[in-house]
């Protein structure tokens, strides 16, 4: 899908790692203009260097701000419209994956999480798209879930209840900006093979816990960022003109259904 967003400028959070800079090196490589936003300054200015060696044709900003913090949506809009000139796409990365039983949660820890994961996806989502309208140019907007929004799981309620209220609120926009031809999608990733799941298998026990989690896949493997980076691809550029209030999932069929493989095989 080279140059599938040739001309194109594009808001990524959460960029300075993990999926989110897979979705940017995706990007930058179907050359679109990219601002780069995530809380770590210094983990932006390692991918923007990245990126710029990947196609130095396209431009690319760093932009760094605590999405937990209503000051600074309009910030971010504000600094992509000064250095890119239009917004076209939005991509909503940023996100916290605390483990915490729910006997145990804190009202500080469930806030936090919502702060970040559903209310800063919203008011995002909402000022991009007011830009948008501005422009009268429509838009795409893809807001990442988990397949945590679909398939419960033990030790994250909050974030179960955050990632499933980002796919309901993206049904939601879509309704709603459609008339503004505004598409907004979701998609859901499984296990991703990413530096900081990596940096979690560094004792047998964890690496045990790993191997039973890809036993409930049915690809049997955790998913590569790029594979990630192509759904979201799909839904930026014109081959999903026709999509819209979406959500996909990317991960080994693992949503599909209860799998459980022979261990005695």
């Amino acid at each position: 899908m080279t140059n599938q967003l040739k001309g194109k400028s594009a808001i990524i959070t959460g960029a300075g790692s993990g999926i989110g800079k897979g979705i940017a090196q995706a990007f930058v490589d179907a050359e679109a203009s990219v601002i780069l936003v995530d809380i770590n300054q210094k983990k932006l200015v390692d991918t923007k260097k990245d990126l710029e060696a990947i196609n130095s044709k396209v431009s690319v900003y760093t932009f760094t701000a605590d999405l937990s913090k209503s000051s600074s949506y309009k910030e971010v809009v504000e600094e992509s419209v000064h250095k890119l000139g239009t917004v076209d796409i939005l991509v909503n990365c940023a996100g916290i994956y605390p483990s915490t039983p729910a006997l145990d949660i804190t009202e500080d820890e469930w806030d936090q999480l919502f702060d970040l994961n559903l209310k800063g996806y919203f008011f995002l989502c909402q000022n991009v798209a007011k830009q948008m309208v501005k422009q009268d140019t429509g838009g795409s907007i893809i807001n990442i879930t988990s397949t945590a929004s679909e398939v419960a799981r033990p030790g994250v309620a909050h974030y179960c209840a955050s990632k499933s209220g980002v796919k309901m609120m993206t049904q939601v926009l879509a309704l709603e900006w459609a008339e503004y031809g505004i598409r907004i999608n979701a998609l859901g990733p499984g296990l991703v093979e990413t530096d900081t799941l990596l940096n979690t298998l560094s004792t047998e026990k964890a690496k045990q816990e790993h191997v039973e989690k890809l036993s409930y896949c049915p690809m049997g493997r955790t998913a590569l960022t790029e594979e990630i980076a192509s759904g979201v691809l799909f839904f930026a550029s014109d081959s999903s003109m026709y999509a819209t209030g979406q959500t996909l999932f990317i991960d080994g069929g693992y949503s599909a259904g209860r799998f459980f493989k022979n261990k005695n095989k």
